[in-house]
């Protein structure tokens, strides 16, 4: 059957229309035995929305018509996953352009296409919210009487069903791609006050609309025809014209087109403008795509919000870009209309890439065009006075803003056209859903308290936002797999498995001490069967996972694993799931992996040896435990005390969290290499790997020592190795690199390693108020900047999975390939997936740190030190000559200080904005911070002193400090001072040295650490 879409967008109450709109919907599948699928887009207020749910929810049933209401939250789920799924680029600001948060008539239409496609509609009709329909003898006029009618079928079989024909015979064997009608009553551009106002005025701002070129007389007669549609004329019967339709006898609230022209190409979406959304129909006249004209024009009225103070402001602005838009979109239409046929392909298909080019070139206009405009819009407003007066202060408050806008969204126009054939591609193969329900039974009842590693996660799942601490993975399926078997397998894991049937009751505000293991229940696998996969099936499937991050793991009683099962015409293909990282982590989705994939091929389960959750809790909580915690934080507090407070302390890093690009690494080289130097050394081939890191990124960052977390590496007893847990505590590796060779490092990190992996087991709440009373102490901020995550050695390894997990024989010498970015808390993460034949690595490295070809040459590098390795020792000093990669370059303005790279210059900065916290007239407190030798160690042991003219505000040492810790977080590069001296004014010349510091009067000075304040 035929499936159509009339398409209702709306941001306003409009219950009167959607009745109407619905009754249209009714009459088409009635009269010509359609599906219509009546989609309203709804981005209204919270309680308006409810009432058009409640219009909607009681519309009667109508056979054929299907009403789909989405608000804005619907409508981005579906276009995020359509944009993941089409593996477009920069999806993040297609998202924007898709949905933007301001309005946009374009954007709302071009939503409309792309849910209609999914729909597997042929074509959309568009009606608007401030409109309604004529009537004759009663009974309402349908535009998609003519709409239905003529859509779709080659234009030489209407010639004996219209009225008359003005189509070139040359076109009349093209299928009709555009039905429209006008519009009468009100004026669809809101000027008639200003012509009731002053004509003159009138004539000189909507002639701003009309195209250059036109001579007066033409001029003249398009200026008083423009935004009047049909006039006032009553509708007695229908008339229709087979014709190229014009843009300018058509209104977008009366408009339907083929999915040949919004299948090819979108509408521009330009924010706070009106008429960008007539653009289709400009391409549709050009490229000679036949259409009908009718008169079942409706009826168009203006809103109440309009007549207020702020909506008369709002739309002066629309008006305004509307105007400033006119030369970028007139030099596309000059374009379109010399392509002409050209427009189209050999099978009769818009080229898009065309359109692109024309939208990118038409970016850049002469701005004396606009700021010519913008004076003609200044003098007339001006001239009206009274609220166009206002309106035209507001608009001289925003010219270059609006002249900007105005580039910039031919500059979004084209990128969305070019990236629309992917987006709408996606939206033709979205997935049939179906949630399954999966009921699990065995095992016994059993509670007690949580682990140390369960107490660590859950901290930070209630702080943090969920995409940035949930986990996911994708499992690609054996072929042959039945739906029936995959979900089976995961039932027997849950059964299996404690740590899958655990949760964490608790009362509201408070974390959870208690884990509570259920016998039985039950978990949800979402379906989605394909009719046809994305074209890379495995990054969709990856997108899909990391999507599903996104929500929150109720930890009192969600499942911890969040399913998706993609199928391919029922065939399962790929799990895609997000795991809850208080019941799991990265070793434990390895497991839970190997261990389902041998369920499906018949293959052996090893026994159940490892430690189930409740059980190490109570190791932990024993004695013996709790003495291996206490000497966890001892072992910390050492080097948090002593070692690099950040590792990237540095210009331009900035900042707790940032977005990062993954970067991925696989190469035969290295594994050849790695190998040999294995050999080489007599060492682990992870543990030479993990030295040549550390040796790279000390080198890299200019440091004494590698201090790095260690994620995966509590794994390494037997008993935990395969345990289905969150054992994901930090260990904390201290590696001094202030030795002379590489073998010489290495020698010493196995020792630094096994040390870390033995202190990876504490008390979280404890760790971190040693933590915090440390830093206060020292002065500095624990950065955990630097981490390093091998999971090689686990089963099932965890890894970006691969369109080919063929295999390794295929793999390359050296590829480095780029991902999705993450945000994340780090400067530089890497993950370790194989070691051999290959090493298979990804590597996050902050972009304000490290340019593409930086991060690129990092990995390149790592790679040229295995290979040296592999044949013979290493000076460390030689780093930068056999990797290529250079250290940080500081400058002067840096220095070491307890040792921590630091810049008094940053410290002076952060400490005054800090002051102004304290109190307001401290704000413009003057700060002088300088390094001074406190011990013949040199400027290792140099300390910081912070000089404070607080003037005749009250300050102790105490409050600056205090406030100072404050502000620590995102300043890597900043330590605070050792000690604090408040004086009264600065001195009275400056001096670079600082010495006339010295001469002032103190009135207090301290280390400020003597308490909190």
């Amino acid at each position: 059957m035929r499936r159509v879409c009339l398409t209702l967008p709306t941001n306003r109450a409009c219950a009167a229309t959607l009745t109407a709109v619905a009754e249209e919907a009714a009459y088409g599948a009635r009269r010509f035995g359609v599906e219509v699928h009546l989609l309203v887009l709804d981005s209204s207020e919270p309680d308006v929305l409810a009432e058009h749910r409640r219009v909607t929810a009681a519309l009667p049933p109508a056979p054929g018509v299907v009403v789909h209401h989405l608000d804005e939250d619907e409508q981005r789920a579906f276009l995020r996953d359509v944009i993941d799924r089409s593996g477009a680029p920069s999806p993040e600001r297609l998202l924007d352009l898709m949905l933007p948060s301001r309005v946009s008539y374009g954007a709302c239409t071009n939503r409309a296409f792309l849910i209609a496609e999914a729909l597997g509609c042929v074509s959309v009709h568009r009606r608007d919210s401030d409109s309604r329909y004529q009537y004759l003898d009663g009974e309402p006029v349908f535009p998609l009487h003519h709409e239905l009618a003529a859509l779709g079928r080659p234009a030489a079989d209407l010639t004996g069903t219209v009225s008359r024909s003005r189509l070139d015979p040359a076109l009349a064997h093209r299928p009709v791609a555009v039905v429209g009608g006008s519009f009468v009553g009100a004026m669809s551009v809101d000027v008639e006050e200003i012509r009731r106002l002053d004509p003159a005025v009138y004539e000189d701002v909507v002639g701003l609309s009309v195209p250059a070129g036109y001579p007066e007389i033409w001029r003249r007669n398009l200026v008083a025809e423009s935004f009047r549609g049909a006039g006032d004329a009553a509708f007695t019967g229908d008339r229709t014209t087979l014709t190229s339709v014009s843009p300018t006898r058509v209104d977008m609230c009366n408009i339907a087109l083929d999915r040949e022209v919004y299948g090819r190409v979108p509408l521009p979406p330009a924010t706070d403008t009106i008429g960008s959304d007539y653009f289709l129909l400009h391409l549709a006249h050009d490229a000679g795509l036949p259409g009908v004209l009718h008169n079942r024009h409706i009826v168009n009225f203006h809103t109440d919000e309009r007549r207020s103070d702020e909506g008369f402001l709002a739309y002066q602005i629309r008006f305004a870009k509307f105007l400033l838009a006119a030369p970028h979109l007139d030099t596309v239409y000059a374009g379109l209309k010399e392509a002409g046929d050209a427009l189209l392909d050999p099978e009769g298909h818009v080229r898009a890439a065309a359109v692109a080019a024309l939208a990118r070139d038409a970016a850049h206009v002469d701005r004396a065009e606009h700021l010519g405009r913008l004076d003609v819009l200044d003098r007339a407003y001006r001239t009206l006075g009274g609220r166009y007066a206002t309106a035209a202060d507001a608009l001289a408050a925003r010219r270059e803003r609006l002249i900007e806008e105005a580039r910039q969204d031919m500059e979004d126009f084209a990128a969305l056209t070019e990236a629309w054939e992917a987006l709408t591609r996606a939206s033709r193969h979205t997935p049939r859903t179906t949630a399954l329900t999966v009921a699990y039974a065995g095992g016994e009842a059993r509670r007690g308290p949580v682990t140390m590693g369960q107490a660590n996660m859950i901290r930070c799942m209630l702080r943090d936002e969920p995409a940035h601490i949930n986990i996911h993975d994708v499992w690609p399926v054996p072929e042959g797999t039945r739906t029936e078997a995959a979900v089976d397998a995961l039932r027997a894991l849950a059964v299996r498995h404690e740590g899958l049937r655990t949760t964490f009751p608790h009362r509201e505000g408070r974390a959870p001490s208690e884990q509570v293991v259920s016998p039985e229940g039950q978990f949800t696998v979402t379906v989605l069967d394909h009719e046809e996969l994305p074209e890379e099936p495995a990054a969709y499937a990856e997108s899909l996972a990391r999507r599903a991050r996104d929500e929150r793991f109720h930890l009192d009683r969600d499942f911890p694993l969040r399913v998706t099962l993609v199928t391919l015409r029922g065939a399962p293909v790929f799990v895609a799931m997000a795991a809850s990282h208080a019941a799991t982590d990265v070793g434990a989705l390895a497991v839970l992996k190997e261990e389902w994939l041998a369920l499906l091929t018949d293959g052996p389960l090893p026994p159940l040896a490892c430690v189930t959750p409740l059980d190490l809790a109570a190791e932990e909580a024993a004695p013996a435990g709790r003495r291996k915690s206490e000497a966890s934080l001892r072992y910390w507090e050492r080097i948090i005390r002593t070692g690099p407070q950040a590792m990237f302390a540095e210009p331009g890093a900035e900042g707790t969290e940032v977005s990062v690009p993954r970067l991925t690494l696989r190469s035969l080289r290295a594994g050849r290499a790695l190998a040999l130097a294995a050999r080489r050394t007599g060492s682990p081939a992870p543990t030479v790997l993990l030295t040549a890191w550390c040796a790279l990124v000390a080198h890299r960052t200019g440091q004494s020592a590698c201090v790095a977390a260690v994620p995966t590496s509590n794994r390494y007893h037997p008993r935990l190795a395969r345990s289905v847990n969150t054992l994901s505590q930090d260990a904390l590796l201290s590696l001094d690199v202030r030795v002379p060779t590489f073998d010489a490092l290495l020698g010493k990190a196995w020792g630094a390693a096994l040390n870390a992996y033995r202190h990876s087991q504490f008390d979280a709440v404890a760790l971190w108020d040693m933590i915090g009373r440390t830093t206060f102490e020292r002065g500095s901020q624990f950065a955990r900047d630097v981490v390093f995550n091998d999971v090689s050695t686990l089963p099932g390894t965890v890894a970006p999975v691969s369109g080919d997990e063929a295999a390794d024989a295929d793999a390359p010498d050296l590829a480095l390939t780029w991902g999705p970015d993450q945000v994340l808390p780090t400067r530089v993460l890497t993950f370790v997936y194989a070691i051999e034949p290959l090493v298979h690595l990804s590597l996050w490295a902050d972009p304000a740190l490290f340019k593409p070809e930086e991060a690129e040459g990092f990995l390149t590098g790592l790679v040229r030190l295995l290979e040296a390795v592999g044949s013979a020792d290493v000076p460390l000093g030689s780093l930068t000559g056999v990797t290529g990669v250079h250290p940080v370059e500081r400058g002067p303005q840096w220095c070491r200080v307890d040792g921590s790279w630091t810049s008094p210059q940053l410290v002076a900065e952060a400490l005054g904005d800090a002051l102004a916290g304290v109190h307001e007239t401290l704000a413009d407190a003057t700060v002088h911070v300088t390094p001074e030798a406190t011990a013949p160690g040199g400027p290792e042991e140099a300390a910081l002193t912070a000089y404070i003219a607080a003037g005749d505000t009250p300050l102790t040492p105490e409050q600056a400090h205090t406030a100072l810790m404050t502000a620590l977080p995102g300043r890597p590069g900043v330590l605070a001072p050792r000690r604090y001296v408040i004086v009264q004014d600065p001195p009275a010349e400056p001096d670079p040295s600082g010495s006339g510091w010295l001469r002032q009067q103190i009135l207090s000075e301290g280390t400020g650490r003597d308490r909190r304040m």
